[in-house]
């Protein structure tokens, strides 16, 4: 059974220690709970405990692999949007839109911008998940920005 949402609480999937909790403590520090993970097994085991408003998500980690886990969300919990960041935009070409448009908001390119993803992510308190107040929810393509 899963726990219940915690309104700002985030996945960082990352095996690269320094970016992991580079990114956790950028979010911590801005009042959202994050939990991180380094492999996909692990990942895969928060995710079948947690609820999350948003995952984070490097693509190039130990098995199961980002794209796996991307599927695992897009069947699993659909509606649990995942920003992807990888330093491998040829793997980032591999989601195939029409297939997991609906889970992947954003895609990200290493080194990402702290200031881009936090507003991108969590902008004026609002997850990526979410619409603020009177906002038209708008689904935000994959795609690549560099600052």
């Amino acid at each position: 059974m899963k726990a219940p949402l915690s309104k700002h609480r985030i996945l960082v999937i990352d095996d690269e220690p320094s970016v992991r909790w580079t990114l956790a403590l950028l979010f911590q520090r801005n009042g959202i709970e994050v939990d991180v993970a380094e492999s996909g097994r692990e990942a895969l085991g928060l995710l079948r405990r947690e609820n999350y408003c948003c995952v984070l998500l490097d693509l190039n980690i130990p098995p199961p692999n980002g794209l796996d886990l991307v599927k695992f969300i897009h069947d699993n919990t659909p509606d649990m949007p995942v920003v992807v960041v990888s330093g491998y935009p040829d793997l980032a070409a591999r989601l195939s839109p029409a297939d997991l448009d609906a889970v992947v908001r954003l895609v990200l390119t290493k080194p990402v911008d702290t200031a881009v993803l936090t507003r991108k992510v969590h902008g004026s308190g609002f997850c990526i998940g979410e619409s603020p107040p009177g906002d038209v929810v708008r689904q935000i393509t994959p795609r690549s920005i560099d600052g």
